[in-house]
């Protein structure tokens, strides 16, 4: 009995620029005793240690598995290297003979389907009917969200999807010409990164989104337009939406876990952005127990259609709470999310299962991360420190990415009794790690 592991990235059919090394070998944290962990790239011993260490798993029982490198696979895993017959050789060698009881990625691409097949197990592979005929693309997209949210009676945002220049002028000058702000979002990124908006008027800062254009009339509208169609519509490609932005707004989630049987809530948080996404606190503590009730209760409707259609896996939905505290929904993320681990892992595995009520974890993302000279040097600064996380009082900081090698960072997951201690954590933090920016704040648009 054992299940395979599989650290992808987005399809490759979607994905501008594949991950870093650490974004995928995050799925290490999922890793159980006698597992199969399928990576790009082979991780560092250091890194699979201390994963190992604070998650309880035999670092020996696991067999950790790279793609051939003369595929040209050490970036991404994509079809192609997934079903590479010498590795499917060194998947059966490593099983041994034993049953795959599931076959879990980061992304439920239509190749993983192809890789189970391949394996003689499609049935290991939750929703494997979806996710063979591309549904990974349907639960990942933008504008198939408002198309599902609306339909299911979920809060949004005004706005619509739009196909061509025209529409997109028309439904940007609906907005701005009302004086109110315009969002667009491309349809296939995540974070904020593929968000810029359009405002009426100068001096907005850009939350939310990468940058801020002003826009006086419609024919202002359409220059823009025709200046960044390429990049909003990825030539041509996809559709993208635009929708109205509220300023001062917070960003929120909540994550779920769609089986064939239920639809069980795993956590909410919000997210901070500076000005795209770089921190979340889980679970959230800005709002009151009836937004939070609302934010679970809409969000598990929205994985109602998508449970009848036959996903199965984890679902992030996400939303706005406005400054007059309404709450609209913005998208959702059909995939194991940069939240997962840290909820369902450091939470729930190493924390423990009440953590959602006497304790915040409080994560940074990318491309906020500590400058250090390697992984080792981390543990040890945080250990002699006294900040490195101690079970006995549930508190302290977990390191929760590998190092990236491209900058020489690592990024990190504060558990503390309140977001005011965790505020102190990382105070500490920005001295120990000098040059580092630590900045707790941070707001969130549409």
């Amino acid at each position: 009995m054992v299940k395979i592991l599989i650290g992808n990235d987005f399809d490759e059919v979607l994905r501008t620029r594949p991950a870093s090394g650490w974004w995928n070998q995050r799925v290490v944290w999922f890793a159980e005793d006698g597992d199969i962990v399928i990576l790009p790239t082979q991780p560092e011993e250091s890194f699979l240690r201390y994963v190992t260490t604070m998650t309880g798993t035999r670092r020996a029982s696991l067999r950790v598995l790279v793609p051939p490198a003369d595929d040209g696979c050490s970036e991404a895993l994509s079809g192609r290297c997934l079903t590479d017959e010498r590795l499917l050789g060194e998947i059966r060698t490593a099983l041994a003979g034993r049953t795959i009881t599931s076959v879990l990625p980061l992304w439920p691409g239509a190749s993983i389907a192809r890789l189970a097949r391949a394996l003689g197990a499609p049935e290991a592979l939750a929703g494997h009917g979806f996710a063979e005929q591309g549904g990974g693309t349907l639960l990942n997209s933008k504008t198939a969200f408002r198309a599902v949210a609306a339909g299911a009676g979920i809060g949004l945002p005004p706005g619509r999807v739009c196909a061509d220049q025209e529409d997109a002028a028309e439904a940007i000058w609906e907005l701005v010409g009302a004086g109110r702000i315009a969002m667009l979002k491309k349809d296939y990124m995540s974070g904020g990164a593929g968000n810029e908006i359009v405002s009426p008027v100068p001096g907005l800062s850009p939350v939310g989104a990468k940058n801020v254009v002003v826009a006086h009339d419609e024919n202002s509208v359409r220059r823009y337009l025709e200046g960044r169609w390429d990049w909003l519509s990825d030539q041509g490609r996809h559709h993208f939406v635009v929708e109205q932005y509220f300023p001062d707004s917070v960003a929120c989630f909540a994550e779920f876990l769609i089986t064939d049987d239920d639809i069980a809530f795993g956590a909410h948080g919000e997210l901070l952005s500076e000005p795209v996404t770089t921190k979340q606190i889980i679970p959230s503590t800005r709002f009151s127990h009836q937004v939070l009730d609302d934010l679970t209760r809409q969000g598990r409707r929205l994985c109602e259609p998508l449970q009848a259609m036959g996903y199965r896996g984890r679902l992030s939905a996400d939303a706005i709470v406005t400054p007059r505290g309404e709450l609209l929904f913005t998208e959702y993320n059909g995939r194991v999310t940069g939240s997962t681990h840290v909820y369902s892992v450091f939470g729930e595995k190493v924390v423990g299962r009440d953590f959602m009520t006497d304790r915040v974890l409080f994560e940074g993302f990318w491309p906020k991360g500590w400058s250090v000279p390697s992984f080792d040097t981390a543990v040890r600064r945080l250990t002699d420190a006294n900040l490195a996380y101690a079970p006995d009082t549930r508190t302290g900081v977990i390191i929760s990415s590998a190092f990236d090698r491209r900058d020489d960072t690592l990024l990190h997951c504060v558990v503390a009794e309140s977001l005011p201690a965790a505020y102190e954590v990382e105070e500490r933090l920005a001295r120990l790690f000098a040059g580092q920016p630590n900045e707790p704040d941070g707001r969130a648009g549409s």
